[in-house]
């Protein structure tokens, strides 16, 4: 039994329809959102209601993980890691929707007692009332192998249980430079939920970070553009490497939602090297999606 169908069953008819009332189902709305504004709670928000609301991808009784960049030991104003206000207001419209649980984590590059502390992300996700998970112990309890069909160089890789187990999968990257990839966004952030030695990966980066992909889906993703970093990534070290863009960018397609990022940093998306297998491996669109701006 779905959790949500065990809700309605366990807490009445009438708490279920309540429920529907307050947060009802939007349209599906346009593929990408963008919004811009210097209030990124409240950026992250119209991004997220420009796509379909909330409530389109969690439903009441959803077990949700929510997947943001906190892999290096680094202070939220240097942007090599999600911004800890993006990452609360995700948990909380998560509980608005009626989610019965959010689980937050990364595998992290640095310690995680470190990275999850300075980067901000810690306290803003368990303010908000997620339950903040350490994942970097790779152990068979935690992360279980997947087979990928049509994978150039994945056929096999490990994924974090949570991500396999939960009903929605919500991903939270930071738009940045990256000295192998090119550029990190939604679908690089990947690397974060697997168990491989990920060191690997860069032979054969942008097969690696497409085919990861292709195993497993991010039902919605955020990108954090607040701020961002177009040198020296993915660390950064210096304010003078950024951009500040106060831009916010969601979408259920993770193709559209990088390639939308890419063009922020005056790139075309397709010289984004997994951008573009990605596309020719039919996990996502380009171009030809529907996308609006909103100016807070």
């Amino acid at each position: 039994m779905k959790r949500r169908d065990f809700l309605k069953a366990a807490l009445g008819t009438g708490f279920y329809l309540t429920a529907r009332r307050l947060f009802p189902e939007s349209l599906s709305g346009y593929d990408v959102g963008i919004a811009k504004g210097a209030d990124y709670e409240r950026a992250t928000a119209e991004a997220v209601r420009l796509v379909g609301g909330i409530n389109r991808y969690v439903k009441p009784g959803d077990t949700v993980v929510v997947k943001p960049n906190i892999a290096w030991n680094s202070p939220p104003e240097l942007k090599a890691t999600t911004d800890p206000v993006v990452v609360r207001t995700i948990v909380h419209l998560c509980f608005q929707a009626l989610a019965s649980k959010v689980y937050l984590f990364d595998r992290t590059c640095n310690n995680p007692k470190l990275t999850y502390v300075n980067s901000g992300i810690e306290k803003a996700a368990k303010s908000a009332g997620a339950k903040v998970l350490y994942v970097n112990d790779v152990t068979e309890k935690l992360y279980k192998k997947i087979s990928i069909d049509g994978a150039e160089v994945l056929n096999e890789t490990t994924v974090n249980r949570y991500v396999l187990e939960s009903d929605v999968f919500i991903n939270v990257p930071v738009a940045k430079h990256h000295s192998s990839a090119g550029l990190t966004l939604g679908m690089k952030n990947l690397m974060g939920i697997t168990g491989d030695n990920r060191g690997k990966w860069h032979w054969h980066i942008h097969e690696s970070i497409s085919d990861i992909n292709m195993g497993v889906k991010s039902h919605l993703t955020i990108i954090d553009a607040t701020n961002i970093m177009l040198k020296n990534g993915p660390t950064g070290g210096s304010t003078d490497y950024l951009n500040r863009l106060d831009t916010i960018i969601a979408s259920p397609d993770i193709v559209s939602a990088d390639a939308s990022a890419a063009v922020l940093f005056n790139k075309n998306p397709r010289s984004i090297g997994y951008i573009a297998k990605a596309y020719q491996k039919g996990i996502g669109k380009i171009e030809g999606f529907s996308s609006h701006t909103v100016s807070l």
